[in-house]
């Protein structure tokens, strides 16, 4: 199958070369010694990482983000071979903005598609663990997704498939 310059679908070599320049961006915002960092981008499932609704889910993500921390400087606002993405510099101890971030993630069914993820500088990613929270659920059973994952429970076509019916729900 022939790709054309336009597709939205990436190869695996784009796919990691943009996750390896995502974490060197990361990597260099941490060195400067902010309290927290707050990587936002959209979790889907495929190699189409851009799927119609995915631009309106973000974009209603960015500005919802920017409203919840209205003290924050964006560090990065771009599109790679992963889709969107932006870096905001917080001036938040790590894990109250990660507990809001958590209730952002969990407000609207669509959100499920969101990644927010807090970084601290010494402290590397602050996950939902020390929160006291469970692992996110899979979009099909409910089960810990990272299990669903790992163990290739369903279909591919079938995750890429529910997560493409959440991005026709309005945004939240």
């Amino acid at each position: 199958m022939a790709r054309s310059s336009m597709s939205s679908v990436k190869s695996a070599s784009e796919l990691l070369a943009a996750r390896d320049a995502r974490q060197e961006l990361l990597e260099r915002a941490l060195a400067a010694g902010r309290p927290a960092l707050l990587f936002i981008s959209l979790n889907l499932p495929g190699p189409d990482k851009s799927p119609p609704g995915a631009r309106l889910l973000f974009r209603c993500t960015f500005e919802r983000i920017a409203e919840s921390f209205p003290g924050s400087l964006l560090l990065s606002r771009e599109r790679d071979a992963l889709g969107h993405y932006a870096l905001r510099a917080l001036d938040v101890e790590p894990l109250a903005a990660k507990r809001l971030c958590v209730g952002i993630e969990e407000s609207h069914p669509a959100a499920r598609l969101v990644d927010l993820d807090i970084y601290a500088p010494r402290r590397g990613q602050v996950g939902r663990a020390a929160l006291g929270l469970p692992p996110r659920r899979c979009l099909l059973c409910g089960q810990p997704a990272v299990d669903c994952m790992r163990s290739k429970r369903h279909p591919p076509a079938s995750v890429i498939a529910q997560a493409h019916e959440l991005l026709t729900r309005p945004a939240p």
